[in-house]
């Protein structure tokens, strides 16, 4: 089958034509349509046989033998055809013969086209009989015994011959375009690549759509022509001949063979693949790889780019390793030695603090360049453009850095040289980035003169205003090479700047993106020993300058702003009412105190509910809102207030600052965000713009603390050799006086025991900032607690709520060390593993365990503790099953012992209204409480509430009525057992 397949279909063709014609004639030769000539010479031998043997029979019978003889021998003579001839009688004796008749005649061989015997009669018996013998006829092979073999034996060849030439110049000159289906050639016309189909003579029979194109011609156009005739160009260094002809050889695929092809000038390149179609032709498929060839020399151009920028970051992390080891080994160091008491006073020790805050300054600005190179480079960089006031954010970045100037006897000198926009579009953010981190390199590189920040608007005819801010430093300078590559990311001016300096060669590189990002451009000019100028230009929309303001304006400002600063640092603000709402009572009260203390007028709420309530009866300025709450959380409750036009601002709170926080805040109604745990500037700082500057004279005002004028409790703390840190007070020590040197001692063998301990950021000697982080100590353990028993149950929401309360207000009470692992603790719960989990949760506890209140003198002596008394059971029935349970807030200050007797007088109703709810399936409504009792108990000290609460919150929202009973009997049993304070 292989074998016919591999013959030529114009040979096939011919042979069956060449069958059919012989298939005729020898039809025709059995009907008789051709003479057959062996059977003529038979018929006239026969018929002289016959004639002889009459004439021999009258011979023989008349005695004429002599006549008879001579008769034969003249037949013998004259016929060629005839041999011999002889007369035999009965009895086998030969009577007369001629010729060599004894020679030719063959006794053995009957009748035939040779040999003929004719029988005499006499007298009506047989006499004897004639036998002739004549000249074979029978030609080459016998074949002369049937006519039509020769004319078979010719024909065949000929026609065969004929058949095959007239087939092929038949074929060569049929129009080939239509040996392909039309459906088909739709179907090949839709291919990315080039193809086309050749016959078994390279003749082109069909060409798609791709191929015409990338070859500069139709498809019709390369229909019908030979390959040879198209002008292929084998590679240069290819010894190779076109595919379809190695295909033909070896009978095989050919693939990924190299061609070019030249068109208009420009030399195209294919990968070609070539199939052959058994005994019919060949498929060849183009691949247009021209742009890879004449990319080459771009792709080794950027294979060495690519080496160079890589060694350019192996360098940087060279650098970055130093950069980042530089800072930790102060932070380590001076926190060692701090840690171990080994400051002589307390002007050293503020030295070593300030030290490990530059340092941790250092590493967090380190940090944030490196994030936002990744931002640029993976394309994620975004930019907002919001109404900026630009003279302002010009001059808190000086101010901010003229701390930084003082220290090498610098000044910040900020010049506005034209009227300024009050407000224009760009990001403030950003622009304030970028200022910083110029300003921070004149810094650094000038020893001596000044840094001055120009500013002013130009106007050029027929263009958009522009802004440029010019930070002009009297530094080192730069070489014209230097600046050509100063923008680049990871590289700076030459190493010896790097050694001397430091620096990661990050910040230029992003300042200059963030420029363009903006709208605008970031440009220098410099000139070594002599100094720089690093420009940002930006884009002023002429709405803009319709409002402008004069730089006396401007200074006049500058000047107002410095006098709403109260003596301690803080920013004062008017007295005007702000609503704070948190369900973190820790947060609530750090907020209301900072705010307070500027002067402002402070009302807290713990949920959005609460808030409604309170902004529908009074006056707002401001307002503070946690979006996390329960009850009604802060994006519904910024909902519904905005829904019934309250237009009063509001700050969202909220401990989550991911990608989209922000906006999904603001979209709910809000008009500002800050991140947990809280800062005190940034919120001071937030504050002021929506309830505006205080005035300076106001007499209201006037009467801040001085904190800041004594010296940091910790520091007192930790270079005093007869006083030493004390424990918080734990439940079963919260009566007793914390104070005392033999607890703090105590307290300090047990922190010391190999870990450093951790101190609040927050002043310790101030009473509402200790009252604050003592709160939260207090409850930590029991909040733990609960974290512990919702991993054990799969409890997530639980687990979620907790690790985020943890999250928030570690951070706003000082003690920002369980931020990050409260992060991790929220995030994963539900994500991670059991044991992941119980792993974060003992990096947390060993935080707890680590945390060191510092003892601070006090001149009035301790409250005694409230009275503790257990309410008198009802019944018998009633009867408390197990020890009594004592809430673990301090019972020595009476407004948390006013705090726990609410709690419980409410919780006797709301244990009522459960039962009720549970009998009427209100499952909705007693999750609610449910919810309610589990946050509140804990808040309280009482944390035993945590666990059957969670567990009443779950089979309420399974449905099942009798879970909840007895969820609800395992609260009535613990609240029989709560030891409730009792006040005089």
């Amino acid at each position: 089958m292989n074998l016919l397949q591999r013959i030529p279909i114009r040979i096939r063709i011919s042979f069956g034509l060449v069958g059919l014609m012989t298939g005729s004639l020898l039809v025709a030769s059995a009907v008789g349509f051709f003479p057959n000539e062996q059977e003529e010479i038979l018929r006239g031998r026969a018929k002289l046989c016959e004639s002889l043997a009459i004439s021999g029979t009258a011979m023989a019978a008349s005695g004429q033998v002599d006549s008879l003889h001579v008769t034969l021998a003249s037949i013998v003579q004259r016929d060629p055809q005839v041999l011999s001839i002889g007369l035999q009688n009965i009895d086998g004796q030969t009577v007369v013969s001629a010729g060599p008749h004894d020679e030719t005649w063959d006794p053995e061989v009957k009748n035939g086209m040779n040999q003929m015997q004719v029988p005499i009669f006499r007298y009506g018996k047989q006499w004897g009989e004639l036998q002739v013998a004549f000249e074979p006829t029978g030609g080459l092979l016998g074949l002369d015994h049937w006519a039509p073999a020769w004319l078979l034996i010719v024909l065949i060849p000929a026609c065969l011959l004929q058949f095959s030439f007239f087939l092929r110049k038949t074929l060569e000159n049929l129009d080939p375009s239509g040996a392909v289906p039309t459906h088909v050639e739709k179907a090949l016309d839709t291919f990315t690549v080039g193809l086309f189909l050749l016959n078994s003579r390279d003749r082109v029979l069909f060409a798609n759509q791709r191929l015409a194109t990338l070859l500069g011609c139709t498809s019709d156009e390369l229909v019908g022509k030979r390959t040879n005739e198209l002008q292929w160009i084998l590679p240069s260094d290819s010894s190779q001949t076109l595919p379809w002809n190695d295909a033909k050889e070896s009978n095989d695929s050919v693939n990924d063979r190299i061609l070019h092809f030249e068109r208009d000038g420009r030399m195209l390149t294919f990968s070609v693949n070539c199939t052959p179609i058994t005994g019919q032709g060949f498929l060849a498929t183009f691949d247009d790889i021209t742009l890879i060839e004449e990319n080459k020399v771009q792709l080794a151009n950027a294979r060495d780019e690519a080496q160079h920028a890589n060694e350019a970051k192996s360098a940087f992390l060279a650098n970055m390793s130093h950069e980042i080891r530089t800072p930790l080994n102060a932070v380590l160091g001076f926190t060692d030695v701090l840690r171990r008491g080994l400051v002589t006073n307390s002007d050293e020790a503020i030295g070593h603090l300030n030290m490990i805050h530059n340092s941790g300054e250092h590493l967090l600005k380190l940090i944030n360049d490196i994030l936002d190179l990744s931002k640029i480079e993976a394309g994620r960089l975004q930019v907002e453009m919001i109404d900026t006031n630009i003279h302002e954010t010009i001059s808190t970045v000086a101010s901010v850095l003229q701390e930084r100037a003082l220290e090498k006897n610098l000044e910040v000198q900020v010049e506005f040289n034209s009227p300024m926009p009050r407000t224009m579009q760009t990001d403030p953010t950003r622009l304030r980035q970028v200022i910083t981190n110029l300003i921070g390199n004149a810094i650094k590189f000038t020893d001596e003169g000044a840094v001055k920040i120009i500013a002013e608007v130009v106007h050029q005819d027929g263009s958009t205003p522009t802004l440029q801010i010019a930070v002009v430093d009297s530094g080192i300078g730069m070489t014209p090479e230097q600046q050509s590559k100063i923008f680049q990311s990871f590289v700076q001016a030459d190493s010896s700047t790097t050694r001397k300096y430091g620096g990661t060669g990050l910040g230029l590189s992003i300042s200059r993106r963030l420029t363009e990002a903006m709208g605008g451009d970031l440009t220098v000019t410099s000139e070594v020993n002599v100094g720089s100028t690093f420009t940002i230009t930006l884009p002023v929309e002429p709405d803009a300058m319709e409002d402008v303001i004069t730089p006396e304006e401007i200074l006049s400002q500058a000047n107002q702003s410095a006098a709403a600063v109260s003596a301690n640092g803080l920013i004062r603000l008017p007295a005007l009412p702000v609503l704070v709402v948190d369900d973190g009572e820790a947060n609530r009260r750090l907020i209301e105190l900072v705010l307070t203390r500027a002067g402002a007028v402070v009302t807290s709420a713990e949920n959005g509910l609460e808030a409604i309530r309170l902004i529908s009866e009074s006056d707002f300025s401001l307002v503070l809102m946690d979006m996390q709450m329960p009850v009604l959380d802060g994006y519904t409750a910024t909902r519904r207030l905005r829904e019934c036009g309250v237009t009063t601002p509001i700050i969202a709170l909220t401990g989550n600052a991911m990608k989209g926080d922000r906006e999904k805040c603001l979209e709910a109604g809000c008009d500002d965000f800050l991140t947990k745990p809280v800062n005190i500037d940034e919120l001071l700082s937030h504050a002021q713009a929506y309830l505006g500057e205080c005035d300076a004279d106001d007499p209201e005002t006037s009467s801040f603390t001085d904190a800041s004028t004594a010296a940091h409790p910790l520091i007192a703390d930790a270079v005093s050799t007869d006083q030493q840190p004390s424990v918080p007070p734990t439940s079963e020590a919260s009566t007793e006086d914390s104070s005392s040197a033999e607890s703090s001692t105590e307290a300090t063998k047990l922190r010391y025991d190999g870990a450093s301990p951790i101190h609040p950021t927050l002043p310790m000697d101030d009473p509402d900032y200790r009252a604050i982080t003592t709160d939260f100590v207090s409850r930590l353990d029991k909040r733990l607690q609960a974290m512990e028993d919702a991993i054990a149950n799969d409890d997530f929401e639980t687990l979620r709520a907790e690790a985020h309360w943890l999250k928030g207000s570690g951070g706003t009470v000082g003690l920002g060390v369980f931020t990050e692992s409260a992060a991790k603790l929220e995030h994963g719960a539900g994500q991670f593993e059991r044991s992941q989990l119980e792993r974060l949760l003992d990096e947390i506890r060993d935080l707890q365990r680590r945390i060191v209140i510092p003892a601070v003198d006090c001149a009035d002596p301790p409250q005694p503790p409230a009275k503790l008394a257990v309410p008198e059971p009802q019944s018998p029935d009633d009867q408390p099953v197990g020890d009594p349970i004592y809430s673990t807030l301090p019972l020595d200050d009476r407004e948390f012992c006013e705090i726990i007797i609410d709690f419980v007088r409410r919780l006797d109703p709301q244990i009522a209204e459960m039962r009720r709810l549970a009998a009427v399936d209100a499952m909705n409504e007693l999750v609610d409480l449910a919810h309610w009792l589990k946050g509140a108990g804990g808040t309280v000290g009482y944390s035993e509430f945590t666990s059957p609460a969670s567990a009443l919150a779950e089979a309420a929202r399974s449905g099942s009525q009798t879970e909840c009973e007895k969820c609800i009997d395992v609260i009535a049993s613990i609240r029989q057992r709560l030891v409730v304070p009792v006040l005089e």
